[in-house]
């Protein structure tokens, strides 16, 4: 079965839950990011609330997934 085809039926292996985990923190960081930036944006400036909302976005999501994603593995 090709990569495309894994992915589409929800099969989890080393390259699908790489995919998952990637999109995570790609996910994760934007969201943070934008929450961080509407939070504190104006008590700490934009800039340094963005690069904080993207480096702890990331710190629940990213382990919540692959928790997810072995689970999901051994059901």
């Amino acid at each position: 079965m090709d990569f495309g085809q894994s992915l589409m039926s929800g099969e989890i292996n080393f390259a699908t839950g790489a995919v998952w985990v990637l999109a995570a923190l790609v996910f994760s960081s934007a969201a943070g990011a934008l929450s961080a930036m509407k939070l504190a944006g104006k008590d700490i400036g934009n800039e340094l609330a963005l690069m904080m909302g993207s480096a702890f976005g990331p710190l629940a999501a990213v382990p919540s997934v692959l928790i997810g994603l072995i689970i999901l593995k051994f059901i």
